[in-house]
Formats: structure tokens, C-alpha cells, sequence
């Protein structure tokens, strides 16, 4: 049942993203809350999964933007349930989300022949990265 709720809240985060192109506080804070509760429940050095992924995720939208504060929060969600997988998949989160947003800002330029900045909303990009460790390592 809490893979549902999981995934539930991702695909409810996704579709928000690319409609609106914002994230949420009640959706992100929300889930984050939950899945850290459940962690310290677990194991509570899960919780660091999602205080490092927001942590990069902050430094970064503080030091070069690009990253919204609804991804710092959603971060902190997932971080926590992919490191309850281990460092592996949680790296591959966090590598694996850039990666899918750069590849698919690169295809937009391709594709729109435009020129600077392409917007791509990122919360996609997590959601699949995260997915794909939970097959992965789960």
C-alpha cells in the first residue's frame, strides 16, 4: 500500500509540474513530512538521503538557479524513500534526474530549433530517476 501512496504522490506531483510548472508546498511538504515520519520509524539515517538531495539541490539553486524551491522540498521526499534502498540507488536518483533533464532540454532545443535558455520542468525528471531506482535496487 505505501508504494501506491508513493507512487500516487509522484504522478500527482508530475502532472502538477507539467501543468503548472510549479510544485506545490502542500503536495511537496506534505509527502516529504510522511515519508521522513516513516523513516525515523524505520531507520533514521534515511532521512539523510533526503537531506542531501535537497541539500545539493538548494546549493545549486542558490549558487547557479535553475532549480525551484518545490524541487528543494520534493527532494527531501525522495531522497529519504530511495535512500531507504541504499547510496546506490540514491545516487543514481540524483544523477539520473540532471541527466533525464538535460537529454530532454537538449531534444526540445533539437526539435524547436530554439536558441538560450529551454524550460523543462524538473519534478518529471525526479519522479523517473527515482522510479527507475526503485526497480533497479528494490
Amino acid at each position: 500500500m505505501g508504494h501506491f501512496i508513493f507512487a500516487l504522490w509522484c504522478a500527482l506531483l508530475v502532472f502538477w509540474d507539467l501543468r503548472w510548472r510549479r510544485l506545490p508546498n502542500w503536495l511537496t511538504l506534505s509527502g516529504a513530512l510522511f515519508i521522513n515520519l516513516w523513516a525515523a520509524l524505520q531507520d533514521p539515517l534515511w532521512m539523510g538521503g533526503g537531506l542531501l538531495w535537497a541539500g545539493l539541490y538548494f546549493l545549486t539553486a542558490v549558487l547557479f538557479g535553475g532549480i525551484g524551491g518545490g524541487d528543494v522540498k520534493f527532494a527531501a521526499g525522495l531522497g529519504t524513500a530511495v535512500f531507504s534502498l541504499g547510496a546506490e540507488a540514491l545516487v543514481l536518483a540524483i544523477v539520473g534526474s540532471s541527466l533525464i533533464s538535460v537529454l530532454l532540454g537538449g531534444i526540445l532545443r533539437v526539435m524547436k530549433g530554439r536558441r538560450g535558455v529551454v524550460y523543462i520542468p524538473h519534478g518529471p525528471s525526479m519522479s523517473i530517476a527515482s522510479t527507475c531506482a526503485y526497480v533497479i535496487f528494490m
